[in-house]
């Protein structure tokens, strides 16, 4: 894609939508490759094999920290997640990847006084309202650790559209966002919390891709239409 296309919150949910009910790939396809694409980029950046511990939110973005945690394992990288929620309150492709964290044996809470890699998969782009409470005093945990940290999607606390903080947000050295840049990344404060940002590929059409970030998303993009 090409580097000045960005989305909105807006966009995002949308071309999600649409990239499920009119191209067919599964909701649990798309958090599969995402995870995946964090993962990739994880064993990157920490060739040392640091222990990692990823912080799952209750949605979607959660669903993918369960993804990332699987696929780090499967390459003997040290690695827990933990879900900050309700279990039975996850969404269907956060449940069937959490289910799979807990078979592997993936799932323990953060020591205290850990050192390594944290993974922020808390929140995405759907968020619109200040983080509160345990949210809020986990944020300033994680950014006062003195820990790389590694956003998924976007930080946590960060408003997709402005680039703002919506009030306690996490602090990222490095996010991997998911199809094209946000539009609030190019607000020149918003590199302060999302740190180096590199876009990953979900699988998501690329023709629908282009219709969303060329301005051209209500034109039909069903696959009988192309």
């Amino acid at each position: 894609m090409k580097p000045e296309w960005s989305l909105s919150r807006e966009q995002v949910r949308q071309l999600d939508r649409r990239a499920i009910e009119e191209y067919g790939i599964p909701a649990v396809v798309l958090m599969e490759n995402a995870g995946r694409g964090c993962a990739e980029w994880l064993m990157e950046l920490n060739p040392q094999r640091q222990p990692t511990v990823i912080l799952c939110g209750p949605g979607n973005n959660g669903g993918d920290g369960f993804v990332i945690a699987r696929h780090l394992d499967n390459h003997g990288w040290p690695v827990t997640a933990w879900l900050y929620g309700d279990a039975s309150r996850l969404p269907p492709e956060a449940a069937v990847n959490f289910a799979i964290a807990q078979r592997c044996g993936l799932l323990a809470p953060p020591p205290v006084n850990f050192r390594g890699w944290i993974v922020d998969a808390l929140f995405g782009t759907g968020l619109t309202r200040p983080l509160g409470p345990p949210y809020d005093a986990l944020v300033s945990s994680v950014n006062a650790s003195g820990n790389p940290v590694f956003a998924v999607d976007i930080p946590s606390g960060l408003d997709c559209d402005s680039g703002l903080p919506l009030g306690p947000t996490i602090r990222a050295h490095y996010t991997a966002t998911f199809v094209a840049l946000k539009r609030g990344f190019r607000h020149p404060e918003a590199t302060a919390w999302t740190g180096q940002v590199r876009v990953i590929d979900i699988g998501a059409p690329r023709r629908l891709i282009e219709q969303f970030c060329s301005g051209r998303a209500d034109e039909s993009a069903s696959p009988e239409s192309l």
